[in-house]
């Protein structure tokens, strides 16, 4: 029996970067080593953004994109805030948590049904939702409630929840866009759409499901956002989409649709978590942190070209024996 033959994919590459930079900076500050610095801030600081990463994931690989996934977050937190005040915690989680899920299922209704670009669309409701959050905190803070301090300061064994909570989702969004006719179909609709609806493919539903998904899990780290820094203004979310898109197309995922996977999105996520705290810890100023952050994004995608030039090719044949026939 032959044994299979190594095969450096970039997601190696990106598991051989965060190992780099992970030690660099370890070797010129010894306190990043500490357990309270690497779970308390390092992993703790980048758990909504890496959330929404893993969801928005599914978007970009069909081709579409969400840029409105901050001020999606900052609105679920603040009407689950405004709630709160009226019926307790249990009133406000829900309310967070619809919210995401509606301002995800009007996304995905303009995108899928009335066919607008979703670069289009999400802009536009990344200043929609904003302006929501503006006029109905007039302008203040909205202050957190014991059901979101639960959710952004609890601990299980010195580790903070939400750590779990990120680790949980990581594995579900895994298992579903590698393992599930779920994740075929959106790999599918990236590559072709138009040859994905003749195969049966009901592409509207699927897209309308994932914008949802988003917007859901938007509303869920709004719950985490609000608890862990106790308030939050309505220009609270206006870099996170940048973040999200940064980190995606770190990992791996084309923004054309059809190529990526959630390993890369997952290893991205820890790389910029590293970068984040480390160059905090070495007291770099956030202008340099800036440009360290670019050029690291540049490298990863001229390697992302050089290690997978092949793999679109690769995608087509595969998914044209695999598209199923019916949602």
């Amino acid at each position: 029996m032959k044994n299979k033959k190594f095969k450096f994919t970039f997601n190696w590459a990106l598991a051989v970067i965060l190992l780099l930079v992970f030690g660099a900076i370890a070797a010129m500050n010894s306190v990043f080593l500490s357990f309270d610095y690497l779970v308390g801030v390092m992993l703790r600081n980048i758990v909504e953004i890496g959330m929404m990463a893993l969801a928005v994931t599914l978007i970009i690989i069909t081709g579409g994109i969400d840029l409105s996934v901050g001020s999606t977050l900052v609105l679920s937190a603040m009407i689950g805030g405004i709630a709160s005040l009226r019926g307790g915690s249990a009133l406000g989680i829900a309310a967070a948590l619809l919210t995401g899920t509606v301002c995800g299922l009007f996304n995905g209704f303009l995108i899928a049904k009335i066919k607008i670009s979703p670069l289009v669309t999400t802009l536009a409701t990344m200043y929609l939702y904003m302006g929501l959050a503006r006029s109905i905190s007039k302008g203040d803070s909205v202050y957190s409630y014991p059901g979101s301090q639960w959710f952004g300061t609890s601990e299980i064994a010195y580790i903070p929840l939400q750590i779990f909570y990120f680790a949980i989702l990581a594995f579900i969004f895994w298992f579903v866009l590698s393992k599930t006719t779920l994740g075929r179909r959106l790999y599918a609709i990236g590559l072709n759409e138009q040859a994905a609806n003749f195969s049966g493919v009901n592409t509207s539903r699927v897209k309308i499901i994932i914008y949802s998904l988003s917007g859901l899990i938007c509303g869920f780290a709004g719950l985490i956002w609000l608890g862990r820094f106790t308030s939050i203004k309505y220009d609270a979310g206006s870099s996170l989409a940048l973040k999200v898109v940064t980190i995606i197309v770190l990992g791996g995922t084309s923004i054309m649709g059809g190529v990526g996977d959630m390993k890369g999105t997952i290893l991205a996520t820890l790389i910029i978590a590293v970068l984040n705290s480390g160059l905090t810890v070495l007291n770099i100023p956030i202008a340099a942190q800036t440009i360290v952050h670019g050029g690291i994004l540049v490298i990863s995608l001229v390697s992302y070209f050089i290690l997978n030039r092949r793999v679109t090719r690769g995608r087509i044949v595969e998914v044209k024996g695999t598209i199923p026939t019916e949602i």
